[in-house]
């Protein structure tokens, strides 16, 4: 085991360089709204954090946004609405203001290349690894990482998912390993970034870890009123607001994985709208079916997965609940980006450790081989492709949740 210390640190830099090579000095999509709501802050331009635009989600940026990128020399600069919580603006508005925007992407991509060798380690440290050597865990973590859409394009889009994922894994690390506070005050601080971690706080009630639930609340209740006192009530309020309204409607894209969005091209073709290709991202409003469908599985598959799991020994089961919820809060997300799988890819060493090799081989490769890179590339250019893509992440979500159900069901001896 320690031998294989050193090649595990070889591959993970190695892996680091490529990732840093491919992306330094890059436009990063995913960062324009942290960059340009942090300097909008620091400009007292408070307004443009949740600009409504035109769209609800699909918004033209501000102009103040197009002007700074353009006076920074980048050519048609595009971005990304701001979405997060009024505390980060705020937090990362002295940053914002002393950095150009190439130098916030650039750091962020190396503070994100960080992020997924930690995650890797943590992944490793969930669970009492013995089936595979610290290599062998690094060697087939990280080629899942860049050979996989989720894990090339989250460095592409430049994603702060990848460190709120990190962020979500070391809590439940520490939860295994019966550091509640720790691991209330972790996911707490992810929920804060990114609001969809807020959900997993449901494995503290499967594992009856009241502290660690107590601890959430105590620390996301201290971040809410700093962001309350540091930010004021009206820019919460259009926050609210913003999301309440995305809620509200079906996001069409071919990088996401959502239920809804099966659910709404199922619901056309049976009206006779037959398949479509979602050239343009865009928004449609959502029936009411679609709502309360979605909402029933987020409740149902919950609940199955406290059920199915019970008999699982504790760190199996910890580690079984995560991944498992992990893919439902994802199906269930009105915006699950399909590069939200990140984490789950991450974890996917793990069923190695938990069922035979060659089911477990069989099962990542059920799971990834959709998700890949070549996949993606193959379909993205046929007809209807993005509605086959659309299938195909689908099908790998449901296909793993239903090896851990039958994971779960075997039993704490495999």
């Amino acid at each position: 085991m320690t031998r294989q210390a050193p090649i595990a640190i070889l591959i993970a830099a190695i892996w680091a360089a490529v990732t840093l090579y491919l992306n330094y000095g890059t436009w990063k999509l995913d960062l324009t709204a942290l960059y340009y709501a942090a300097r909008s802050w620091d400009a007292g331009l408070t307004d443009l954090l949740y600009d409504p635009g035109p769209l609800t989600y699909l918004v033209t940026p501000p102009r103040a946004w197009t002007d700074w990128a353009l006076a920074e020399g980048w050519a048609d600069p595009t971005f990304t609405p701001y979405l997060y919580p009024p505390l980060i603006a705020v937090a990362l508005a002295p940053v914002a203001a002393h950095v150009s925007a190439a130098a916030f992407f650039n750091g962020a991509v190396v503070a994100f290349a960080a992020a997924t060798v930690w995650m890797v380690w943590l992944s490793w440290r969930l669970l009492d690894v013995r089936r595979l050597g610290p290599a062998a865990w690094a060697a087939v973590s990280f080629l899942l990482l860049i050979a996989t859409a989720p894990g090339y394009m989250s460095f592409w889009f430049g994603q702060p998912q990848i460190l709120v994922s990190a962020i979500t894994l070391a809590a439940f690390v520490a939860l295994a390993r019966g550091h509640d506070l720790r691991a209330g005050a972790l996911l707490a601080l992810a929920a804060a970034a990114k609001l969809s971690p807020a959900l997993l706080v449901v494995i503290f009630v499967m594992e009856r870890r009241w502290r660690a639930l107590g601890w959430f609340a105590c620390v996301g209740g201290a971040l809410g009123l700093a962001s309350l006192l540091l930010a004021g009530w009206p820019l919460h309020a259009e926050m609210l607001t913003k999301l309440a309204l995305i809620e509200e409607r079906v996001l069409l894209s071919h990088i996401v994985v959502t239920l809804e969005l099966v659910l709404y091209q199922l619901g056309e073709l049976a009206a006779g709208g037959g398949f479509f290709d979602i050239k343009t991202a865009r928004m449609v409003m959502e029936p009411a079916w679609i709502t309360w469908t979605v909402r029933g599985f987020l409740v149902a598959a919950t609940l199955a997965t406290w059920w199915l799991t019970r008999g699982l020994s504790d760190r199996p089961r910890i580690w079984t609940r995560l991944l498992a919820m992990l893919l439902i809060t994802l199906l269930a997300n009105p915006l699950g980006w399909v590069h939200y799988l990140i984490l789950p890819i991450a974890m996917m060493p793990g069923l190695f450790e938990l069922i035979d090799r060659r089911a477990a081989t069989l099962a990542t490769a059920a799971f990834v081989l959709p998700l890949s890179l070549p996949v993606f590339m193959a379909v993205a250019d046929v007809p209807y492709g993005s509605s086959i893509q659309l299938g195909l992440y689908l099908a790998a979500c449901l296909a793993l949740l239903g090896v851990l159900a039958a994971r779960a069901r075997h039993g704490p001896d495999h």
